[in-house]
């Protein structure tokens, strides 16, 4: 082999969230915060007579905080909102089923926010909606634990009204609209939404896992989650598995452990590069870092 061919190869491990938060100027990770993912095959219509009841959930879930702003965007026209919680305008671009996205922000006399967010594939009619409920400054006013326990709880008492699919409780830096699965692996609301009655969106703390999900376990589900130390609670046509303890008491090793109970729903997606805050997230054997040449700070990840 030339010397020059030699020079060329890669000989170094890319760490992608290493590199982020170690850029000069970089501002320190945010800390974890408690969200709830969903999927749900309600129509958009469906969804506009549901809105009211799922923003009064919300209140009823966070005492003080009331709507303060509604956006959304539909296909094919400018953005638009209102202030307060959703008004005619917004139930009427639903019931159109034009809507891409769509925000209900709540917040108390501190200013602290939580937000409800849709995500939507209007010209995908049999994708699932995309839906979120995450905080900005902290504003689960009982902390992650009770507060946890509390939006398991509204998953399980709304689980047919709202038509649900698949759903995530976590404790992590991932945010709005993408799971930490979905951020770490680069897959889209395309890919994500039309699969979501057969994949979930992730491995969480607590996950709800409908028809289509436990088929791929012939049977074995209970089985396979008791031998991995797991709280298996009933759903009507589903389940929802758990780890017995509360949130913020789950580890790494019990994250590796609902990584391999839920694998057989999990979409077969290779890991690319993820460059942001560290995520709960457990890294695939020989995929979580890129090679690089010498010299060169940034992979050649194609």
């Amino acid at each position: 082999m030339r010397d020059d061919q030699r020079q060329e190869m890669p000989q170094a491990e890319f760490d992608a969230v290493h590199y982020f938060v170690n850029e000069p100027g970089r501002a320190p990770a945010p800390p974890e915060d408690l969200a709830v993912y969903l999927a749900s095959t309600l129509t958009q219509p469906a969804l506009a007579e549901q809105l009211d009841t799922l923003v009064a959930d919300l209140r009823a879930l966070v005492p003080g905080f009331d709507p303060v702003a509604t956006s959304w965007a539909s296909a094919g026209e400018a953005p638009a909102g209102a202030e307060g919680g959703p008004d005619d305008r917004t139930r009427a671009a639903l019931r159109a089923g034009q809507v891409e996205m769509l925000q209900v922000s709540l917040a108390d006399d501190m200013g602290r926010r939580l937000i409800l967010s849709l995500v939507a594939l209007p010209g995908d009619p049999a994708a699932s909606l995309g839906l979120s409920i995450a905080g900005e400054d902290n504003p689960w006013p009982d902390g992650p634990d009770p507060m946890a326990e509390r939006l398991l709880q509204l998953v399980l008492r709304r689980r047919h009204e709202w038509s649900l699919t698949t759903a995530g409780i976590t404790y992590d830096r991932s945010g709005l609209d993408r799971t930490a699965w979905e951020r770490w692996y680069s897959a889209p609301d395309t890919l994500m939404l039309p699969a979501a009655t057969e994949h979930v969106r992730g491995y969480f703390w607590a996950n709800l896992l409908t028809p289509g999900h436990l088929a791929a376990y012939g049977g074995e589900f209970p089985h396979r989650a008791e031998s991995a130390g797991m709280t298996v609670v009933p759903a009507g046509d589903g389940v929802l598995v758990r780890d017995p303890g509360p949130i913020t008491a789950f580890t790494d090793d019990r994250l590796a452990a609902m990584k391999k109970l839920l694998t057989p729903v999990l979409l077969d997606r290779a890991y690319l590069s993820y460059q942001g805050y560290p995520l709960r997230i457990v890294r695939d054997p020989g995929t979580a870092f890129r090679q690089v040449p010498p010299g060169d700070p940034v992979p050649r990840v194609f």
